[in-house]
């Protein structure tokens, strides 16, 4: 299994039950192509957030070189760069990156030990 796909099929998944107020709270749909592989993830669909193949019509398509996906997943990737030499490529709703990315960042909890 692909590093991509585990993250797709597994690790995704994962991440959007533990945001899930924060995955519902948005709307839109991001395309990924990692080399040969594509997936799709839908911002606020219970049913299947997360399905393998490009849809053509979403509101943000991304497009990784398997490196640069390992890159962005590891939170390293340097998106300029990365650009730049045609490593990523993006078209549409750039600010549901933005709004993955927020997911993608680990919770943090206020457990009121520094009330003071």
């Amino acid at each position: 299994m692909t590093q991509a796909k585990t993250w797709f099929e597994r690790q995704l998944p994962a991440l959007l039950i533990s945001r899930f107020d924060d995955f519902l709270a948005v709307q839109g749909d991001i395309s990924f192509q990692v080399g040969d592989e594509a997936w799709t993830l839908t911002f606020a669909d219970v049913d299947e957030p997360v399905r393998s193949g490009a849809t053509a019509g979403a509101a943000l398509r991304l497009e990784f070189t398997p490196a640069a996906f390992e890159a962005f997943v590891e939170g390293s990737l340097d998106p300029a760069g990365a650009i730049s030499r045609g490593e990523v490529k993006a078209s549409g709703d750039i600010e549901l990156l933005a709004i993955l990315a927020t997911l993608m960042m680990p919770l943090q909890r206020d457990l009121g030990w520094d009330a003071g």
